[in-house]
């Protein structure tokens, strides 16, 4: 069976990921086998989300463009064309992305296919885009029963373009809601600073006290790990490896909250921009763009911040 790009992406990355951790493991060290385990993870969801986001825009475009093929349809039809000529009439188009498949159907048509089964195999192809499968299968029927096709194609046309005006107006209003979220990320990036201001030097100076509570309770979590590996320490691996990125020392206490608040800072970003695509376009695919925009922003604000000595130390 032919496999789609997709399914090739991810297995090509699924084999540069197993090779990867099987390098790791004949190594024989919990600490690098650990951090790759990470950028094995990475490398398998990062093209994936990239791959989904561009179908998302490539769905959306064909929507766009929809209602402006449906009508050149029936300007065809009303001048006295059949509907498998407007169809082949209408290959010759631009409609962006929608194009490929328009053009697919005309060529069908012009081997002598049956409109029925153009239109059925164009529905069945566009199916990840419910509002195009849908209303493909309305022409179908209506195709079928010898209606006035034209009326239909009419109405298809102007009830999609209400549809898309109402979710440009809604999505207008919401845009304060996205602006919010961005704010919150980046007011999370000034609180994490004012904590790493204020209660790192603290923890630091309290943490070489022995037999004390406060030596107790806020010494450097990670320092036994650096020192005797185990599996229980892939977190501090992780936070080494991110300390490491950003020049700061493993084996104190700033590299435990660095690590820290550099992992707080990539989940917030990530949840915030899928957060801000849900609420904009009622679709988590289109948060992608903006975790996309707000983990990049953040991680080089965070970066910034530690080679200006405000994090980390």
């Amino acid at each position: 069976m032919a496999m789609s790009k997709r399914t090739r992406l991810l297995l090509i990355t699924l084999m540069i990921s197993l090779v990867m951790l099987v390098i790791s493991f004949l190594l024989s060290d919990v600490g690098i086998t650990g951090n790759v385990i990470l950028i094995s993870i990475f490398i398998v969801a990062f093209p994936q989300l990239v791959y989904t986001y561009t179908e998302y825009k490539d769905i959306k475009e064909m929507e766009e463009r929809f209602p402006y093929f449906l009508r050149d349809l029936t300007e065809s039809i009303r001048s006295g064309m059949p509907l498998h000529k407007a169809i082949i009439m209408a290959g010759k188009v631009d409609y962006g992305k929608l194009s490929k498949e328009v053009k697919k159907m005309a060529y069908q048509l012009t081997w002598g296919v049956s409109v029925i089964k153009v239109l059925e195999q164009a529905e069945k192809r566009l199916s990840s885009s419910p509002l195009i499968s849908k209303n493909i299968r309305i022409v179908i029927e209506t195709y079928k029963a010898g209606g006035n096709i034209d009326r239909t194609l009419d109405s298809i046309a102007n009830a999609i373009l209400t549809i898309q005006e109402t979710e440009n107006e809604r999505k207008s209003t919401l845009n304060q809601y996205v602006t919010a979220m961005y704010a919150i990320t980046y007011i999370f990036i000034g609180i994490i600073v004012g904590i790493n201001r204020l209660l790192v030097p603290i923890f630091s100076s309290s943490a070489g006290l022995s037999g004390g509570p406060i030596g107790t309770i806020v010494g450097n979590p990670c320092e036994q790990c650096v020192y005797t590996p185990g599996i229980e320490c892939s977190p501090c691996y992780m936070y080494f490896s991110i300390c490491k990125l950003l020049g700061t020392a493993s084996e104190t206490i700033g590299c435990y909250y660095t690590g820290l608040f550099f992992s707080m800072i990539v989940v917030q970003s990530i949840c915030g921009g899928l957060v801000a695509g849900q609420i904009s376009e009622g679709s988590i695919k289109a948060g992608i763009k903006h975790s996309m925009i707000l983990l990049a922003s953040s991680s080089g604000i965070f970066m910034i911040l530690v080679r200006l000595g405000l994090l980390g130390g």
